[in-house]
């Protein structure tokens, strides 16, 4: 199975998770590059041409509190939607990982 890593170790706004998500997924499955536009991220998700494909995502939750201070439109906190999106789009294995924590394994 494919994998794509995202890596938002250093993570502190949502910019910074635009760039993390253009450095590990969208450019590797030819998307050029992402401005943050949440239809569009749910598109990139389709991209790959291998389905199922696993995107590990490393340090959502380490990012969450300082990127959630960024609203959806509904005023949602923009990892929640993520999360959603996620949720929506089964030929995408997520894996939430927190390196260092506790036991240090992979969430799915």
């Amino acid at each position: 199975m494919r994998e794509y890593l995202v890596d938002l170790s250093s993570a502190a706004s949502w910019a910074d998770v635009i760039a993390a998500f253009n450095e590990g997924f969208v450019r590797p499955v030819g998307g050029g590059e992402w401005n943050g536009n949440l239809d569009a991220f749910n598109d990139y998700l389709w991209w790959p041409d291998e389905h199922p494909y696993r995107l590990v995502v490393r340090r959502w939750q380490a990012c969450a509190h300082a990127v959630n201070q960024h609203k959806t439109w509904d005023q949602r906190p923009v990892l929640e939607v993520i999360a959603e999106i996620f949720r929506e789009n089964p030929q995408a294995q997520i894996i939430l990982a927190e390196p260092g924590a506790p036991g240090d394994r992979p969430r799915e």
